[in-house]
């Protein structure tokens, strides 16, 4: 028979003893007392523990208050739809102005005037709440919501223009979506970073001896 690094192979499994049956398939499912007694007792993985000590640190801690926030959006709501009635009817009254460009020059001001409010206030609630969701769930709710917020300016801002219709209008319609959704963003930023220091969205401070 020939020799194998474990022992003689008799044409079994390699470093079984030559002569030693092979255990069935039964056997091989229990395992000795004394084995499972000698074998150490594992401690918990340390992520896990990690992962509990983050979680309780969290549930301890007292969030940010958001009701300055929903105060100031509620505000800037109800303001930037008075400023939009009032900018629309002026527009369409003193100057002829066909604001806002979507609703078109066959629909009365009134009108006009009451949908373009409607969308600015919408529009400012829908921001306060991802202020709200950011605030609870971003590492840098500021940054972050500064950036969408630009996003979504712009893209009113550019919107407008394309639309079918008179330019001066359009470019009524998109001066008025510029200002007021700047305002808003700057507002909603302005209140939350000055509520709570967020150290992450100001800037780095130097290490001493840096």
């Amino acid at each position: 028979m020939p020799d194998s690094s474990f022992g003689r192979y008799s044409g079994g499994l390699h470093g079984r003893r030559a002569g030693r049956p092979a255990p069935r398939p039964w056997e091989r499912s229990f395992r000795c007392p004394a084995t499972a007694r000698r074998r150490p007792v594992e401690a918990p993985p340390r992520r896990y523990e990690d992962f509990i000590a983050l979680h309780e640190e969290i549930a301890e801690a007292s969030g940010p208050s958001l009701r300055p926030l929903w105060w100031t959006g509620i505000a800037a709501a109800l303001s930037g739809g008075l400023l939009a009635f009032a900018a629309v009817i002026g527009l369409r009254t003193m100057f002829g102005v066909e604001v806002p460009v979507f609703a078109g020059g066959h629909t009365p001001a009134t009108p006009a005037a009451t949908s373009y409010a409607l969308c600015a206030m919408a529009g400012t609630i829908q921001a306060t709440a991802l202020m709200h969701l950011l605030v609870s769930s971003a590492a840098r709710p500021v940054r972050a919501f500064a950036w969408i917020g630009a996003i979504a300016v712009v893209l009113l801002t550019i919107l407008p223009l394309t639309l079918k219709g008179p330019f001066d209008a359009a470019l009524a319609t998109a001066g008025i979506n510029l200002v007021g959704g700047t305002a808003v963003v700057v507002l909603l930023s302005a209140v939350v970073a000055g509520s709570r220091p967020f150290p992450q969205d100001g800037p780095s401070r130097r290490r001493p001896g840096g």
